[in-house]
């Protein structure tokens, strides 16, 4: 909930501040992702492309020039582990 004393911004078409993946969702029935504050199933159009993949960590886009990947924490930069020293 908004504070009372806090005025509404106006609405814009523009992106969403957090614009890109946030949400993935797989199941049986249904695969979805939040992309930039739009819902999109499988197979849906977005950002100039079709999403046409999903997973843990990120969605892929196929568009005309190639395809793009989207993912859900850009800014984490996964590696393995190191092993402990005996």
């Amino acid at each position: 909930m908004r504070p009372a004393n806090q005025a509404q911004a106006p609405a814009s078409d523009a992106a969403p501040a957090e614009s890109g993946v946030q949400v993935i969702l797989t199941s049986p029935e249904r695969k979805l992702a939040v992309i930039d504050g739009r819902i999109v199933r499988l197979g849906g159009d977005v950002r100039e492309g079709t999403l046409v993949g999903l997973s843990d960590t990120g969605a892929v886009l196929k568009k005309d020039d190639g395809s793009d990947v989207l993912l859900l924490h850009p800014g984490i930069d996964k590696r393995p582990a190191k092993k402990a020293a005996p």
